[in-house]
């Protein structure tokens, strides 16, 4: 005659650790990543508060109508930014005059290093 089982088997427990490891790793694994992923999009939204910053100083330049082929310039956290004049924008046909000159700009951002970290071409209005 067969007592009733009391307990869970050996393989039973095994089983149930092998599920809660897998659980455990694919919730640590999660949190891991979208960690990396708001560091990522941290670092894009300072190098886009960078390129709003060139894109200011590049407007007033071209204002005072002190046209260079290219603007630098460097801001606290190591960021840095490149503005490169590409050509005008507003080619005027047959003579005619614009009030307001427009000009194609490359402008990048780097952060520790030589390649950009984030690149625009736009389009920034001189007078």
């Amino acid at each position: 005659m067969r007592r009733a089982q009391q307990g869970f088997t050996l393989i039973e427990i095994v089983i149930a650790f092998s599920i809660l490891a897998l659980a455990t790793v694919l919730v640590v694994n999660l949190v891991t990543q979208s960690s990396t992923r708001a560091s990522r999009v941290d670092e894009h939204f300072a190098a886009i508060d960078k390129l709003e910053t060139a894109i200011a100083v590049l407007r007033a330049e071209l204002a005072r109508r002190e046209i260079k082929d290219r603007y630098d310039g460097q801001q606290p956290g190591g960021y840095r930014w490149i503005a490169r004049i590409l050509g005008r924008a507003d080619s005027a046909p047959d003579g005619a005059q614009h009030h307001m000159k427009l000009y194609r700009v490359r402008l990048q951002v780097f952060n520790d290093g030589d390649r950009p970290s984030l690149e625009l071409v736009t389009i920034v209005p001189g007078r």
